[in-house]
């Protein structure tokens, strides 16, 4: 039976490379369980290797076997491509009177039913690919959300600081325009304006003020 239906999809143009008989050959996601039927042809587009059909020839079973085979068939092209790949079953019967009667072609997934083609509607290579083309172009597209941007803050080093202006200097200004004028007050009147002990502290308070900003000038 595989034999006549291996005939039939040559004559249907199907290439050689496109009819896969050697299931081990697309991976571990393709072998059979020892409670299902291994389906008789993987049929793969010949340029790009993607997965188009399943298919299972059947010898002459009844309406309800038919239908069991069919869920099978279903279930492993949907475990092997989901949507994007079709199921079908062929069913031979020799002892057909007719063409129609010896073989019935069925379509058993994506839409999960059986239903019944002729060997004119049975889908070529190309029909095939267009429609896994239109059900992979018509899957929602997966939501990417942008993720948030989170600025980091700048430490207290990373930090300009600003350039030091006259206000650093303020303080040894006042000092020095205190000198001066006690040094003149001392030379014209012989008055001095500070003690000594009023200068000294004078000293250690600008001193004070201006060394924090001195040292940070420094460090940049």
């Amino acid at each position: 039976m595989d034999d006549l239906i291996y005939s039939f999809l040559l004559q249907s143009d199907f290439p050689r490379a496109a009819i896969i008989f050697d299931l081990d050959l697309l991976g571990a996601a393709a072998k059979v369980g020892t409670d299902m039927r291994r389906p008789s042809f993987v049929i793969v587009d010949p340029d790009t290797a993607e997965l188009l059909a399943i298919i299972d020839v059947v010898d002459a079973i009844d309406g309800d076997a038919l239908r069991e085979m069919s869920t099978e068939t279903g279930a492993y092209a949907s475990r092997l491509g989901g949507k994007a790949i079709q199921g079908f079953v062929i069913r031979v019967d020799v002892r057909g009177s007719t063409e129609d009667e010896q073989i019935q072609f069925y379509r058993v997934w994506p839409n999960s039913t059986l239903h019944q083609l002729s060997s004119k509607s049975f889908p070529d290579l190309g029909s095939l690919r267009v429609a896994r083309k239109l059900v992979i172009d018509n899957m929602p597209k997966p939501v990417i959300r942008a993720e948030p941007i989170i600025m980091e803050e700048e430490s207290d080093d990373d930090q300009s600081e600003p350039r030091p202006g006259w206000g650093m200097y303020l303080p040894a200004f006042v000092l020095l325009v205190l000198i001066i004028a006690d040094g003149l007050s001392n030379a014209i009147r012989g008055i001095s304006l500070l003690t000594l002990s009023q200068s000294v502290l004078a000293f250690g308070v600008a001193f004070l003020l201006t060394l924090p900003a001195a040292i940070r000038f420094l460090r940049r």
